[in-house]
């Protein structure tokens, strides 16, 4: 190729395509220099006079193009009597760089703008200029801050529930300690208290059969009021071991076959169940991980309660069993005399009766001893009733894995 090129018909020097190459790059700068939606500022880096300023800097800070220009930067709005202005400036006469995150500048109409602040200095035609990017950074910053509020907020919380879990673990401890002093206590007592309690019922049932016809009515009453009084503590001591023993005679779980269960428990409710006329139905049970003894102890006084509280007809009773999710729901459904709702949490308590004893007979604590059991094999246990309407009580257990 010569040293003349033929363009549009004209032929161009050498010298002329390295003047319309360098016409094309500052057109090219030009176009970038005005549309960047960076603020840009040229200044000179003799004196800290700005030589150009970007249209978006009047966007950015509110300033027009011919408020900066002939201007050093310190005495321009935003960046009047900035120290830090001079300082970066003075920096900038032995530095090519500097970059400042979070400057705070202040806009003609007084907003408070958080900026990125990168200065370059380069040379041109042996004259040395710096150039000036700036960028809003307030919605970044106000974002950063709150996470950073955010991430101490969630520290504090984190912290704040470990020490709670801490916390939380000792008093599990000290309950779990408690309660197995508790429940040793009321075996213990109870056990103790069967010896004397049974001295005193033979002795009372002694004077009763020696002096027969040789006290009058109201020594005998009072014998009875006794006789009757002792037999009364031995069935309750009897029930608070059984309640103890829930805890302090657990066997290990194994798989336990429902079904084989509830026969146990209807056997041992089988005379109950004759002299009521009542009739028994079921659903397939299945197999789960539990306590066979205690599952024997929940059904049958779950069916002993359908058989006692069964008004003036031959009792109706269904042992139902349903999947749901990953546990067995199971229900004692009857047509019994039934209660209103607000006792559907009470009856569960130790020592609760709707019921006096002369229109039924207990203690009060074979629902309770029910709830025990049910909780100890991670379920739960309720009641759904009308008065009249018969009762059901469902419990879950969950699915052998």
């Amino acid at each position: 190729m010569n040293d003349r090129d033929k363009s549009n018909g004209h032929n161009f020097t050498g010298e002329e395509r390295a003047v319309e190459t360098l016409r094309l790059s500052d057109a090219r700068y030009r176009r970038l220099f005005e549309t960047a939606q960076d603020g840009i500022l040229i200044l000179d880096a003799e004196t800290g006079q700005v030589v150009d300023a970007n249209p978006f800097m009047k966007e950015l800070l509110g300033y027009s193009q011919e408020e900066f220009l002939g201007r050093k930067l310190w005495e321009i709005g935003p960046f009047k009597g900035e120290d830090a202005s001079r300082s970066a400036f003075a920096e900038l006469q032995v530095n090519d760089r500097l970059h400042y995150e979070g400057l705070p500048l202040e806009a003609k109409d007084g907003r408070r703008v958080e900026v990125e602040f990168i200065s370059n200095a380069y040379l041109v035609d042996a004259t040395r200029f710096i150039q000036c990017n700036i960028r809003d950074i307030t919605e970044r910053t106000r974002v950063n801050q709150a996470l950073e509020t955010a991430n101490k907020e969630m520290a504090f919380q984190i912290e704040e529930k470990g020490k709670r879990a801490d916390e939380l673990v000792m008093i599990n401890a000290e309950l779990a300690r408690s309660n197995a002093e508790l429940e040793q206590f009321a075996y213990v007592a109870t056990h103790d208290l069967q010896e004397p309690l049974r001295a005193v019922a033979s002795c009372v049932q002694l004077l009763q059969k020696r002096y027969e016809g040789g006290l009058d009515g109201q020594a005998h009453e009072f014998i009875a009021h006794a006789v009757d009084g002792t037999k009364r503590m031995q069935t309750l001591i009897n029930d608070l071991l059984a309640y103890s023993r829930i805890s302090t005679h657990a066997q290990v779980f194994a798989s336990t076959n429902c079904e084989m269960v509830l026969q146990e428990a209807l056997a041992n409710l089988m005379v109950a169940i004759a002299e009521s006329g009542a009739a028994v139905t079921r659903d397939p049970l299945p197999t789960v991980s539990g306590d066979a003894t205690q599952l024997t102890q929940l059904f049958q006084n779950l069916v002993g309660n359908a058989l006692k509280f069964r008004g003036g007809r031959p009792p109706q009773i269904h042992i139902g069993a349903v999947r749901n999710d990953h546990e067995w729901r199971f229900s004692v459904a009857d047509n019994g005399i039934g209660m209103e709702p607000q006792y559907f949490e009470r009856v569960f308590l130790v020592f609760q009766r709707l019921h006096t004893r002369k229109d039924y007979q207990g203690t009060g604590i074979g629902l309770a001893i029910c709830k025990k059991v049910v909780e100890r094999h991670g379920g739960r246990i309720w009641a759904e009733s009308e008065p009249g309407q018969g009762a059901t009580f469902c419990f879950t257990i969950p699915e052998t894995k």
